[in-house]
């Protein structure tokens, strides 16, 4: 990687005149042939991502076998011609991009050649001016891509043009500086460590409420929603600016994922809302916090704890879906700008079984299988052009995919009525 560059970018470098042996990037004439026969959409099965969007490249070129030592897929027997050519790439959003590079054993490499093969079997051509001005921008810009760890995609795309160079482009402006996450405490689901409280109890009404009561998080299985902005506010909020944005307009947009009735809490570092119950005056078991610097965090252990070792997805589906709509709004109101990035979970389930609803008139036949992993996760980008059910699709899969089963079509409809 080069010094400077972010890690996690793809940076698209040219190398004029070039014909190499051992080439480090795919060449021009595949990278042509690669967006013509995307359709400008993402390679994942029924998804329709665009791969450029306006002026700005949203997607990533993937190697499905890694290009580099300690890659998912890698391959020390392939050339390097070999491993940046046509055959070895492929076209994804970042949603997909990201569920790919988390789960290698998930997606092998034949798995991923049928994805492509069958995706430009039916994606429409595009047409040579959008060829064209795919790879312009591929020159023009860089390319994020999400959790990168040496895995699917290279860092660099070097594309090696013959003949002669491109016209020199406008120095770009320089992008504003990417937004900095809070760290995971004990696991990925808490923002807090278990013996940490999450803060103190906010009395906002003019009364007395005696001394200070720290509220901490119960203990247990979580699960969890994460929404922050995708570069660094120029600005942060004191727990009372964060209070008022919650508020805004009397509709509250920071909520926990369940609760009957509403408390306040504040930290120096943020300000939350969380579930209050008479018989645990000092926890909570559902927070909704909101960090000074912009991220939302929410968590719920109330939805597993009383589940008795099952997933009741639309259960869970459903409260994740009207979450992430809620935190986009606390986060417009902040004045930040979408897209933002999420990240969904859940932890602590291995060998629960996941209980999925038949369709309409039938008897449930839909095997009760056991979730293989202690965590389920995926991440992506959340613009809110796209529905909130859309957009966590990608969890979705990944929740069934690690119970060993197929996301049933009937769910479909029954999320979009959400």
């Amino acid at each position: 990687m080069q010094a400077g560059e972010r890690k996690g970018s793809l940076r698209v470098t040219i190398t004029e005149n070039g014909k190499r042996s051992d080439p480090t990037g795919p060449g021009t004439a595949t990278v042509k042939r690669l967006f013509a026969l995307s359709g400008n959409e993402c390679a994942f099965p029924k998804c329709t991502s665009p791969i450029i969007e306006g002026e700005t490249v949203v997607g990533a070129i993937c190697h499905i076998k890694a290009a580099s030592i300690g890659g998912p897929r890698y391959d020390p027997e392939q050339t390097g011609a070999d491993r940046h050519g046509y055959d070895n790439l492929i076209l994804l959003c970042r949603n997909h991009h990201a569920v790919i590079d988390d789960d290698p054993e998930a997606y092998k490499v034949e798995r991923l050649i049928k994805m492509k093969t069958d995706h430009e079997q039916r994606a429409s051509l595009m047409s040579d001016e959008q060829v064209c001005q795919g790879l312009r921008l591929l020159i023009d810009q860089s390319v994020t891509a999400l959790n990168q760890s040496g895995g699917i995609a290279a860092h660099t795309v070097n594309i090696h043009i013959t003949g002669p160079p491109l016209a020199p482009k406008p120095a770009p402006n320089t992008s504003p500086p990417s937004f900095t996450a809070a760290e995971p405490k004990d696991g990925q689901a808490r923002f807090r460590v278990l013996d940490q409280p999450l803060g103190v109890h906010w009395n906002i009404l003019p009364v007395s409420d005696g001394p200070d009561r720290e509220i901490v998080f119960a203990m247990g299985p979580a699960m969890w929603l994460r929404l922050m902005p995708k570069t660094a506010p120029e600005r942060n909020w004191s727990a009372t600016d964060l209070l008022n944005c919650a508020t805004r307009s009397g509709n509250l947009s920071l909520q926990p994922f369940v609760w009957n009735i509403l408390h306040y809490l504040r930290a120096e570092d943020g300000f939350g809302t969380y579930s209050f119950s008479p018989y645990r005056d000092s926890s909570t078991t559902s927070v909704a916090f909101a960090f000074e610097a912009g991220e939302v965090w929410g968590v719920d252990s109330s939805l597993l704890i009383d589940s008795q070792n099952r997933l009741f997805f639309l259960t869970i589906a459903r409260v994740f879906i009207a979450r992430l709509q809620n935190y986009g709004v606390f986060l417009q109101n902040l004045g930040l700008e979408p897209p933002f990035d999420w990240i969904a979970g859940l932890e602590g389930v291995k060998g629960w079984r996941l209980q999925v609803p038949p369709p309409p008139n039938h008897v449930s036949l839909f095997p009760e299988n056991t979730c293989l992993t202690e965590v389920v996760t995926a991440r992506g980008i959340y613009d809110l052009k796209r529905s909130s059910t859309i957009t966590l699709r990608p969890f979705f899969d990944q929740i069934f995919r690690k119970c060993s089963v197929q996301f049933p079509d009937h769910l479909n409809t029954e999320l979009l009525r959400t």
